[in-house]
């Protein structure tokens, strides 16, 4: 509430206290008055992310430390999976042996090759021996069961011949599919690899360094926060019977305890459309504008009040003489007197109706 009173103080200037008062008196006056919506939040650098592990090891190596600052893809983190290393081994062992196995002159295609070859040449020879044994018959010169015992010889060496044919094709096509499959089971371990060797997303500052090397992390641990080095905005939290008062543009005034002299001026520039039940608010997002000489840090806490209206020479009265919302007792008067209040701020209330400066308010 205190740093709540100093930001109005900020507003109104001391303006607001000119209505004549007079012990427990006070008579109305012609001001300026402001009403704000008040917001409580913490300064983010603009562009702030933090950096999660994408799976469970170990950090191998930091690469930067807090207050450096990083480009776009410089690395940040690496971390060490043991599981994973020794993924990648055995997948690389698989290709190794897949691309043996795939090779023309490796030891089982060269072997299948060869019993295709060596049954096409029985085959082939006995193809020759049942032409001469043909000929032979055609002359008398061979028995009917040599003849047919050549004629079964070259239908079972076919047909050995062409199986081998087969069998060898069969093996070095899935030779080769075992092959392909293997380097796309190997790339995949290789990309994995990649999740543990963290860059950064955009160009900025590291502002904080969470894990040390040899600390153990899960997925989804955090471990740094980025964002930009000069620019900063400033995330806050509006209470949800404020939210309808506030719009993108309105002109916001920061105060934070590191600088409590110091106001700081920024603009609605987001408000989420979401209240957040445990809270009852909603966020929004604003800009601040940077004070020489008053170095902004990142998760400072501000409080702020976002100027929903300003209007000149109002009739205000404070609102410590407000009796059961709209009434007021004026002096020398029996009973209360009702007025029509305008806007308002933590002090003062507009009098649209009902009063003149003539007139003199008791509490």
């Amino acid at each position: 509430m205190a740093m709540r009173k100093l930001l109005i103080t900020f507003i109104i200037a001391g303006t607001l206290f000119g209505c004549s008062r007079n012990g427990s008196t006070v008579r109305p006056l012609r001001k300026d008055i402001t009403q704000a919506v008040y917001a409580a939040g913490k300064v983010l650098p603009l562009n702030h992310y933090v950096v999660y592990s994408k799976t469970a090891g170990y950090v191998e190596k930091i690469f930067v430390q807090s207050g450096d600052t990083v480009k776009q893809n410089d690395p940040l983190i690496a971390i060490r999976n043991e599981t994973n290393e020794q993924s990648i081994s055995s997948a690389a062992n698989v290709v190794e042996l897949a691309k043996k196995n795939a090779d023309e002159n490796g030891p089982q295609l060269s072997a299948a090759r060869e019993e295709m070859q060596a049954a096409k040449a029985r085959y082939e020879l006995d193809s020759l021996n049942f032409k001469r044994n043909t000929s032979l018959k055609n002359e008398d010169a061979i028995s009917q069961q040599s003849f047919d015992q050549s004629k079964t010889q070259l239908d079972i060496s076919r047909s050995a011949y062409f199986r081998s044919k087969e069998n060898y094709t069969a093996q070095r096509d899935r030779y080769r599919t075992d092959y392909l499959n293997a380097l796309n089971q190997s790339a995949a371990q290789q990309s994995v690899r990649g999740d543990y060797r963290l860059l950064s997303a955009v160009s900025g500052k590291v502002y904080d360094v969470l894990p040390e090397v040899g600390d153990l992390v899960s997925a989804q641990t955090p471990l740094l926060e980025i964002g930009d080095a000069t620019s900063f905005e400033v995330e806050l939290s509006i209470d949800e019977t404020d939210i309808g008062l506030v719009m993108t543009g309105q002109k916001v005034m920061f105060g934070i305890d590191a600088y409590p002299e110091q106001p700081f001026y920024g603009t609605l520039k987001e408000i989420f459309p979401k209240v957040i039940s445990n809270s009852k608010s909603s966020r929004a997002k604003a800009t601040i504008e940077v004070v020489e000489g008053k170095p902004l840090y990142s998760g400072m806490s501000v409080e702020g009040n976002i100027i929903v209206l300003t209007k000149k020479s109002c009739l205000v009265i404070p609102r410590e003489f407000l009796k059961n919302g709209n009434f007021v007792q004026v002096k020398g008067e029996s009973s209360l007197r009702k007025i029509t209040k305008g806007i308002e701020d933590l002090q003062f209330v507009e009098v649209l109706e009902g009063l003149n400066e003539s007139d003199e308010l008791e509490k």
